[in-house]
C-alpha cells in the first residue's frame, strides 16, 4: 500500500469515527467483531429469503437466491449499508428488503457500491425525486464505501 492510498484510507476511517450513524454500528462492530458481523450478515440474506419465501417461493430456493445477490465480503458491506441507510432515515429495513428481494428474485446484478445504484435504488424505493441532501448523503456513502471495499 502507497503512502497516498494509506493517508487516504486513514483520512476515510477517520470520517467514519466521528460520523454519528456509522460510529454507532462500528461501536457495535468493535464489541463483538465476528458475533455482530455474522448476525448482520445473516439478517440481511435471511431478511430477503424471509421476503421471497412470503411471495411464495420454496425455502430452499429464496434462500439460494437471496445468497447469490449477497456474495463473499459484500455481506458485509449490504449489512453496513443497510444499517447506514436505516440509521439516517433514507429508507426503511422492510423497504430496503423488499427492494433487494425483488432484485434476487430477477436475479439482477446490482452493485450499491456505485452512486447512480444507490440513487436508483433510493428513488424506486420512494417513488420519488430525491432532494440534494438525500443525494449527498448518498454520494458520500458512495465514496466512502469506495474507498473502503475496493
Amino acid at each position: 500500500m502507497n503512502k497516498q492510498n494509506f493517508i487516504t484510507l486513514t483520512l476515510i476511517i477517520s470520517g467514519l469515527a466521528f460520523n454519528p450513524a456509522v460510529a454507532e454500528v462500528r461501536a457495535d462492530m468493535e464489541s463483538a467483531p465476528t458475533q455482530t458481523q455474522t448476525q448482520n450478515r445473516t439478517s440481511v440474506v435471511s431478511g430477503i429469503s424471509t421476503v421471497l419465501y412470503n411471495k411464495g417461493l420454496d425455502e430452499d430456493v429464496a434462500e439460494e437466491l437471496a445468497e447469490n445477490l449477497v456474495e463473499g465480503e459484500d455481506k458485509m458491506y449490504l449489512s453496513l449499508l443497510h444499517q447506514t441507510l436505516d440509521a439516517k432515515n433514507i429508507v426503511s429495513h422492510d423497504d430496503m428488503l423488499a427492494y433487494l428481494a425483488n432484485a434476487a428474485l430477477h436475479r439482477k446484478k446490482i452493485d450499491l457500491k456505485k452512486y447512480d445504484d444507490l440513487v436508483g435504488m433510493v428513488s424506486k424505493i420512494k417513488q420519488t425525486s430525491l432532494d440534494a441532501h438525500t443525494l449527498k448523503q448518498l454520494s458520500y456513502i458512495a465514496k466512502v464505501n469506495k474507498q473502503l471495499f475496493v
